[in-house]
Formats: C-alpha cells, structure tokens, sequence
C-alpha cells in the first residue's frame, strides 16, 4: 500500500487511533525495564553497573538512530518507519522473551530502543496531519498520556506474569504478540505523504547548528535531563532492597486480581512514570497561566527537591517522594525542547533531530549509577541523577531559549 498525498490534514481516526496504542506500547516496553533490571542482576549474577548497561544499550540506540530516522522519514515517507520501529520492537521483545542470554538480551533491548527511536521520530511529525490544525495539541497531550499509561501498566503486567508462576521473561512474549498486532493493523492502514508537507531535513546546517549557544545549552538540558530520568527511575527497585531492606517479591495468589499487585518498590516505579504521564496532561493549564519558562524552573527544582527527600528521607516517605519525582519530570523534556526549537524560524526540523539525539544521556547515568553504588552504596549513588537534575535547574535560570 502507497502512501497517499494531502494538500491539507485530514480527519484519519483508524490511524490516530493505532498511533495512541503505539505510543502506549512503547512506554509499556520501555519503563518496564526499570523493574526488569534488578531481576536481570539476580539471575545472571552479574554487577550494578553490567546490570545498568541494559538502559544503556536501550538509550544509546535512540540516542545514534532518531537523526537517521528522520532522514529516513523525509526522504522515504513516514510510513515505512513507524512499520520499521513496530517491527523492531515485536522482534525484539519475541527475542528476550525465547532468548536467555545476558550479551544478546543486551542486543536485543538495542533492538527496542532502536525501534522506539524509528516510532518516535516518525511518529511526532505524523500526529499534525491525522487531524484537523485545532486539534493538535489536543492529540499530541494524548499521544503522550497514553505512554504514560503504558508506562504505568508495564510494571501490574509483571507482576501478574510472575504470580501467575511464568518467568519474568514471559511478559516481554506478551509484548511481542501485541507489537505484532499493531505491525499488522498498521500495514492496512493509509498514511499520508509526511516527506511532501513537513519541513525537509537539511544536513547542510547541522554544522552551523552544533555550534549555537542555545542548541548546545539546550541539548545539554535534554541530556542530562534524560540521564536523570533514567537513573532515578532504572534504580529505584535497587534503592529499596539496599538502602531499606525491602526486596521485590512477586505475588502468587490463586486470586486473579492479587496477582497484579505489584511490590512496593515495583508499585513505586509503576507510580513514577504513571504520574509522569498524568502530569504532561494537567500541566498544560499552568504553562499556560504562568509560562513555559516558570513552569521548567519550579519542575525542575520540586523534581530534584523530590528525589533528594527519597535518597535521605524516611522509609514511610520514600514511595511518594519517588512518585512526586516523576510528576514534576512530566514536562522538564517537552519545554526544553519547545523552548530551543521556538527560538528559530529556520531548520525547526534539523533542530529536532539534534535534541532527540540528546536523549542518548539515558544510556550513560544508570551504569554509572551501579557502579559507583558497587563502591559507596545507592544512596550515594542516587546524588549523581540528583546532580543532573541541578544542572537542569541551572539551564532553566540561565538558558536564554524563547518560550511565549
């Protein structure tokens, strides 16, 4: 099937629709790996830090392939790339889900991240012309809220695969068939000519744009705001059992609905992406009132306020203070990259493909993580996302972006 060609958007509900469900899935696939991690150290016995290399293969795939995607999706259209990132993530989970070896379950979370970074890259531009002009921001909140509730999700679907008595690695079988279906219905689907109405990818520029203040000051936010995202969410299964003695153990009840009630620290990294995703859809109304910049600076100082309340504070207080951590992450990447795109009237598109790039800082903070909590324990080890977040804070005040 061809792609077709539009003078103007046009209303694709099928379409739209399919996009929410592959959004949901891949912040399914995607957060549920911060539950996964410690589960991955236990049975292959291998350090934090080897642990930690599985967010960082995920995130160095989206860090490499989101500029090619784009290119790929301005020149060949963006159909041929969501189906390539659908397929990557169904081969890759059906993979980990048969698979049982560390070095390609590596590969294979490279695999999922490189299918995200196609989906992503070609899914953003893509939402603008399944719906009339109006309803954009409308659908792109959507869009974002239904990764969140994916990633919210991921965490009650492991549970309920380990008390139902299968391996862990079970659940990523159940991800795989529902990646296969959405690669299925995606195929019958027409979409339009995304090369033909976006802006064209100028690899002309990328030098020129390298060396700007505000790209280099702003893909530093994005980097390290990922990297503190990362770390804090692929740790906090580890935070409990080390610094507070409380471990993850699955529930087997001959109960249905007890088997999806995940332990707490589980609970807690459900609980962080989930309120994320709520978040981007209710702050919509404050970045409205107070403005982008107020809003980045108050986040990102309450998000780093939080985490450190949750290294140093009480048991009784950590869960939540995990949890408000994630809420106040919810729009830290979204104003830092409007704010830098909104300062230029030229190359918006090439700009893009650079800050999503940035994200690559994902693949870095977790093993470090791990490694220096080999040496000085988790609760040292949690300062480095809490160093990242400050220097977040530092952009807010000191980045020169336009955001109104």
């Amino acid at each position: 099937m061809t792609d077709t060609t539009f003078a103007t958007p046009a209303r694709r509900p099928g379409l739209l629709l399919l996009m929410f469900c592959s959004y949901f899935m891949f912040g399914m696939v995607m957060n549920v790996l911060g539950v996964v991690i410690p589960l991955v150290i236990t049975q292959y016995r291998v350090s934090l830090f080897v642990g930690g290399l599985l967010a960082f293969a995920f995130y160095i795939a989206i860090g490499l392939l989101s500029v090619p995607a784009g290119i790929l999706a301005d020149r060949f259209g963006s159909r041929r790339v969501v189906l390539i990132g659908i397929g990557l993530m169904t081969a890759s989970c059906a993979g980990i889900a048969w698979i049982h070896l560390f070095p390609v379950m590596a590969l294979l979370t490279f695999g999922i991240g490189a299918g995200v970074a196609f989906l992503q890259t070609a899914g953003n531009p893509l939402i603008i012309l399944l719906d009339v002009p109006e309803h954009y921001h409308r659908n792109l909140s959507l869009t974002i809220g239904f990764c969140g509730v994916g990633a919210f999700i991921g965490p009650f679907i492991l549970s309920y695969v380990q008390g139902s008595g299968h391996p862990w690695q079970f659940t990523y079988a159940i991800f795989a068939a529902l990646c296969g279906f959405l690669f299925l219905a995606l195929t019958l689907m027409s979409f339009p000519r995304t090369g033909e109405v976006m802006q064209q990818f100028k690899l002309s520029s990328v030098g020129e744009l390298l060396t700007h203040p505000i790209v280099i000051t702003y893909s530093l936010g994005i980097f390290f705001y990922v990297g503190a995202e990362v770390g804090t969410a692929s740790w906090i299964v580890k935070f409990f059992e080390q610094v507070h003695g409380i471990g993850q153990q699955s529930t087997s009840s001959a109960h249905t609905l007890a088997r999806f009630a995940p332990s707490l620290p589980a609970l807690t990294v459900a609980l962080f992406w989930g309120l994320q995703g709520l978040g981007r859809l209710v702050s919509s109304y404050g970045i409205q009132k107070l403005g982008g910049k107020r809003v980045l600076r108050s986040y990102s100082i309450l998000a780093m306020g939080c985490l450190l309340l949750a290294i140093y504070g009480p048991v009784s207080v950590v869960a939540w203070a995990f949890a408000a951590c994630g809420f106040f992450t919810s729009v830290l990447f979204t104003l830092l990259f409007s704010g830098a795109v909104q300062s230029f009237t030229w190359s918006q598109s090439t700009i893009s493909g650079i800050l999503c790039a940035s994200s690559i800082g994902g693949a870095f903070v977790p093993p470090l993580v791990g490694l220096v909590a080999e040496h000085a324990g988790m609760q040292t080890a949690m300062l480095i996302p809490a160093a990242c977040f400050l220097i977040v804070v530092t952009i807010a005040f000191a980045g020169k972006a336009r955001f109104e």
